[in-house]
Order: C-alpha cells, then sequence, then structure tokens
C-alpha cells in the first residue's frame, strides 16, 4: 500500500510549487482535506470497533494503525 499524502504534506508540495500562488486557498483546501482525513480514519476505527464486538482498547490500536498508514 502507498503512503497517502497528508494534508500538511499537500500545503508543503503546493507551496513549493507555486511559492507565490494564494497560500490563503491553500490552506482552506488543507483544512478541508485534513478534516476529511481524519472523518476517514475515525470511520474506519469504528468500523474495527464494531468487528471487535465492542473491545474498546483494540478500537484505539486500530486508529493508530490505520493513522500511520
Amino acid at each position: 500500500m502507498t503512503k497517502k499524502e497528508t494534508a500538511v504534506e499537500r500545503l508543503y508540495n503546493q507551496m513549493m510549487v507555486d511559492p507565490l500562488g494564494d497560500w490563503e486557498y491553500y490552506f482552506k483546501e488543507s483544512l478541508k482535506m485534513e478534516r476529511l482525513q481524519h472523518s476517514q480514519t475515525w470511520d474506519a476505527a469504528l468500523d474495527k470497533y464494531e468487528v471487535r464486538a465492542g473491545n474498546y482498547m483494540r478500537a484505539y490500536e486500530d486508529f493508530d494503525d490505520y493513522y500511520e498508514q
């Protein structure tokens, strides 16, 4: 599996490509991307929580595992 680009990495890369660009726009787009990524991570952790019949501590580990991908 390839590593997904994080919102921070995307913002950094965009600023390197277009240093005189609209930084406010890039920042707002990165915030949207970050919210989406957190939502996906949370959803994945909850799905694993349900699969494990509500093992609460394992859900935290699943969250960490998914986030690191």
